[in-house]
């Protein structure tokens, strides 16, 4: 039979050998995660990037839209002043007849 004294570094020794494999797998369990994490993190970045393109030519779109309802306020400004012209001098002309 082996003393307690010979026993005690042995069993000591398992339970360190035993310990190192459960917190092996405790650590490559937490490295799964992580790298699960990571990956979503990375997809949901890539999808905001793609989002932010969107808005971005959203945007543009929403730029030249205004810039044409712009030039289009302008030429209706312009003929609506081309219009009040044009009654000015009918109604010119219109006076100019109830004289004679």
């Amino acid at each position: 039979m082996i003393s307690w004294t010979k026993k005690a570094p042995l069993v000591v020794l398992g339970a360190l050998l035993l310990a190192g494999c459960a917190s092996t797998d405790d650590v490559k369990r937490a490295q799964a995660t992580a790298d699960q994490a990571l990956s979503a993190a990375q997809s949901a970045g890539q999808r905001a990037d793609a989002a932010m393109s969107a808005a971005n030519a959203a945007s543009s779109k929403a730029d030249q839209a205004m810039s044409a309802a712009n030039a289009a306020s302008s030429k209706a400004d312009e003929a609506n002043s081309k219009v009040d012209a044009l009654n000015a001098k009918v109604d010119q002309m219109f006076a100019k007849g109830l004289k004679k």
